[in-house]
């Protein structure tokens, strides 16, 4: 999802990525396991505000007293 595709146009050689040491490529990798971790917790989250509502309620109780400690 976060790889985008290289044209070549035509009558242009092949050359090597920036970065073609081997680095570039772990970025990749790495950012790819981010978006996994990401949309793992989404779907955690989303799934647990379905199964259990009044944990929502207590979830914004919670962060809403914290931001009066903070502030207050």
């Amino acid at each position: 999802m976060t790889q985008r595709a290289q044209e070549q146009e035509p009558g242009t050689c092949a050359r090597p990525l920036a970065g073609a040491g081997g680095r570039g490529n772990a970025r990749r990798r790495r950012s790819a396991l981010w978006e996994f971790f990401g949309m793992a917790l989404a779907a955690i989250s989303l799934c647990t505000a379905v199964v259990s509502p009044g944990l929502r309620d207590a979830v914004a109780y919670t962060l809403a007293a914290m931001a009066v400690e903070l502030t207050g």
